[in-house]
């Protein structure tokens, strides 16, 4: 019994991370047809980061499992963590369910896309920067983004707008 309750507390412990710690918290929607690596690249040489992929990919399970890749970039100077992530996995995985048919191949294809914040399906990326404070200028990042080549779209997003499936998503 005692194991179980601990867990309960941790479980609540998590919850309570993510209502107290969301003022330190900027979310970034960012569209673009860039594949992930040219966006580190391109956020790397226009915003002065140093963004490098993190692996294992992050990973939802829920009846299938997808995976997101994502760029980490420790600001030691300013205390940030930044992160850059996919909002969106494409995968393809065979459908075996159908059952046995002569005149049919048994092991079809079939593509599926999950999101990462499936509330924001249109968004490509996502920055999470966190330990921001009064003083992080969030309005010259969004300017700075607005002049990267082949980013179509940037604004931040309210983390209290999320479900909390959602905000569970972005605790890394």
């Amino acid at each position: 019994m005692t194991p179980q309750k601990k867990n309960t507390n941790e479980v609540l412990h998590k919850l309570e991370f993510i209502d107290d710690d969301k003022d330190d918290i900027v979310l970034i929607a960012i569209k673009s047809n860039m594949p992930d690596y040219k966006m580190a690249y391109s956020l790397n040489r226009y915003l002065g980061v140093q963004f490098k992929k993190v692996l294992p990919e992050i990973s939802l399970t829920e009846n299938v499992t997808a995976f997101f890749r994502s760029f980490i970039f420790q600001d030691h100077k300013n205390h940030l963590i930044w992160r850059l992530f996919e909002n969106k996995s494409n995968y393809t995985e065979n459908d075996t369910n159908e059952g046995y048919s002569l005149f049919k191949n048994n092991e079809e294809l079939f593509a599926a896309t999950h999101y990462l914040i499936p509330e924001w399906k249109n968004i490509d990326f996502f920055i999470l920067i966190e330990n921001t404070d009064f003083l992080f200028e969030t309005e010259e990042l969004l300017e700075k983004l607005q002049n990267i080549k082949n980013i179509s779209t940037q604004f931040v997003v309210d983390i209290d707008s999320l479900n909390i499936k959602s905000q569970k998503n972005l605790i890394f």
